[in-house]
């Protein structure tokens, strides 16, 4: 009698809710495979997930955030090393890391320490395919912030198959490669990632991407976005810049020239670019500011450090808006390894 495991599954359906509620993140997920029944019971109880994001490398993964508990799900290979090249090909298993936060006392100073405890397992897979274990982990959780991350060199799994497999999603991250002339498999699956997804996203990042004429920065900045990073080794012209449709927007890796950003600020004194927040892009490491502030009727501002410069601006609806420079972290000598000048809006 002592060996014989317990009835969970003859539970009526109210008891089962309570017990479930008792269970770790991950345990209720493994329950949830287990019949229709039981999926059906933990769909009901409307659990929230802060945060969870789908990485598309080689093979496909997910990570889901509790807070404190932050579970990664790696889908094994197919039988026999087989590649898997479809998001609907049936991985063999699927292995789970948990990492959780706690608090513990440290009995001689007393004090409470932050650790972290670490386990993997690998799963059985049911007989479901990569899509339908997004579709089914995604089913159960409630959340705001669901993510998508593409290595677009790595990715093997046919792209075009991974629009339906997907939640609504908040934020795509695209990295390119670092090669200087990517493969023409790498434009294409970053084309149709941008295509596929960026319609219905609101934020935005792009490291080490190449895009084409065909779908280039103006494009994505016309995009009803929430914020635009953009990281890439292709310094964007003055007009890729000119269609921002963005609240906030930051371009690392490039150096605009500060007549060019003087005619940006210009432009938006007259009115263009309502919907922007906030900006900062890189600069020259010796800031030009009579050159950036030419005839923006610009008022400094009292700062605190000496070597500070900040100044305001207004425009045509009298928003006023703020730049100043921010200094980045010094290279061997001293010096900055860069400058960015920074735009803040106020309405």
């Amino acid at each position: 009698m002592a060996n014989r495991r317990f009835p969970l599954q003859r539970l009526p359906d109210d008891l089962y809710s309570k017990v479930l509620k008792t269970m770790e993140p991950y345990e209720i997920i493994a329950c949830s495979l287990t019949s229709k029944k039981v999926l059906s019971i933990v769909q009901s109880l409307g659990l929230s997930l802060r945060s969870a994001k789908i990485k598309m490398k080689e093979l496909p993964e997910i990570y889901l955030s509790f807070g404190s508990i932050i579970l990664q799900f790696k889908r094994r290979m197919g039988k026999n090393g087989k590649r898997m090249t479809r998001i609907d090909d049936i991985p063999i298993g699927v292995d789970v890391s948990i990492r959780k936060r706690c608090a513990r006392l440290n009995r001689i100073t007393g004090r409470f320490r932050e650790n972290v405890d670490f386990k993997v397992a690998t799963w059985s897979n049911p007989g479901k395919s990569i899509g339908e274990w997004i579709k089914h982990i995604y089913s159960i959780f409630r959340c705001k912030c669901y993510e998508a991350e593409f290595h677009v060199g790595k990715i093997r799994v046919d792209i075009q198959s991974l629009r339906n497999a997907f939640p609504k999603l908040r934020e795509t991250v695209i990295h390119g490669s670092l090669e200087e002339e990517p493969n023409d498999q790498e434009i294409q699956n970053t084309q149709i990632i941008l295509r596929a997804f960026l319609p219905y996203v609101k934020n935005v990042e792009l490291h080490d991407v190449h895009l084409q004429e065909n779908l280039c920065l103006q494009h994505i900045g016309m995009a009803n976005l929430r914020s635009l990073l953009i990281d890439s080794p292709n310094s964007p012209k003055f007009d890729d810049i000119l269609t921002l449709n963005v609240e906030r927007c930051a371009i690392r890796g490039n150096h605009f020239s500060f007549r060019n950003l003087n005619r940006f600020f210009k432009l938006w004194t007259k009115g263009s670019f309502p919907k922007l927040k906030y900006l900062t892009v890189e600069v020259e490491n010796i800031v030009d500011w009579t050159v950036l502030m030419k005839g923006l009727k610009a008022e400094e501002a009292e700062v605190d450090e000496v070597d500070e410069k900040q100044y305001t601006i207004h425009n045509c609806y009298g928003n006023r808006a703020e730049i100043e420079e921010c200094y980045n972290k010094a290279d061997i000598f001293g010096m900055p390894d860069y400058v960015s000048i920074e735009f803040y809006v106020f309405n």
